[in-house]
């Protein structure tokens, strides 16, 4: 009789400590994204002007709190901080300071706090910009910050960048430049890598950034949600590769993964579609 009445009892409070440790997680749980938004330029109905709304529209449905873009021009950046919701770092590439693409991260000021962070580039010569190595297409750069989640108390350091297009060596070289600074700047704090990588799942790039990191793709605890491919260049393409990534350290737990391929009726927020996940530090 004892045994009977004591089982259920243990088991209650088994599950009642397993839901509660959840809903801590989940409470200091972020989302996190990477978002080729493309560059300005194109026609309607893929102006810039015509984009943002959608852009905008994205990162609030998903509940975006930080994220990484690539190919933003200042203003796109500046446009992109929602009337002041959000916050931004990273510079031009071609000055460091206004000129050129950026791959800035934007943050929301009221989660993230940031610490320290800038631009550099991917190069032999990080400090000098618009300088290219590896006979790269463009100069490269990444933007770095170190940021504490005011929830939780807990920092983590945020690399956002756009490898190269043509070059591998350029693409692998940049990652180790990127490694490289993690390991100066900041040595064992929980590290975040997003970008455009330009390459595919298991390339030479990917393996590299695989070696320091791991794709959040495969360390999902849920099924991972959305197309395969994260270019379609405004619905003309349907690649099964994503060549968008976030890469993650150990001291993080990947809640979920999602490709968001929404297409609104007046058309595509970016030739790319965003990649977001949900991460949890341990």
């Amino acid at each position: 009789m004892f045994r009977k009445i004591f089982m259920p009892v243990y088991l209650f409070f088994f599950v009642f400590s397993l839901s509660f440790s959840l809903c801590s997680a989940e409470e200091n749980s972020f989302r996190l994204a990477t978002f080729n938004i493309r560059r300005p330029g194109d026609k309607t109905p893929h102006s810039w002007r015509e984009r943002l709304p959608r852009c905008l529209e994205i990162i609030r449905q998903n509940k975006i709190d930080i994220y990484g873009i690539q190919e933003g021009y200042h203003y796109q950046v500046k446009d992109l901080t929602d009337k002041g919701k959000f916050q931004y770092i990273g510079h031009g590439r071609n000055d460091f300071k206004e000129k050129g693409e950026f791959s800035a991260i934007l943050y929301k000021k009221d989660r993230f706090e940031l610490l320290e962070g800038g631009t550099f580039g991917l190069s032999e010569k990080p400090h000098i910009p618009n300088f290219r190595s590896w006979k790269s297409a463009y100069p490269r750069i990444a933007t770095w910050g170190i940021f504490r989640d005011k929830k939780s108390g807990k920092k983590f350091l945020f690399y956002n960048t756009h490898l190269d297009n043509v070059r591998e060596l350029a693409r692998i070289n940049g990652l180790k430049v990127i490694m490289k600074h993690a390991g100066k700047t900041a040595p064992g704090m929980p590290v975040v890598l997003s970008g455009d990588f330009n390459d595919v799942p298991h390339s030479s790039a990917w393996n590299t950034a695989n070696s320091f990191l791991k794709d959040s793709a495969m360390l999902s605890l849920k099924v991972r949600k959305g197309p395969g491919g994260t270019f379609h260049d405004y619905g003309k393409e349907n690649s099964s590769s994503p060549i968008d990534f976030i890469f993650v350290s150990d001291a993080f737990t990947v809640l979920d993964h999602r490709t968001i391929d929404i297409k609104f009726p007046e058309g595509f927020a970016s030739d790319h579609y965003p990649v977001a996940a949900t991460l949890l530090l341990k």
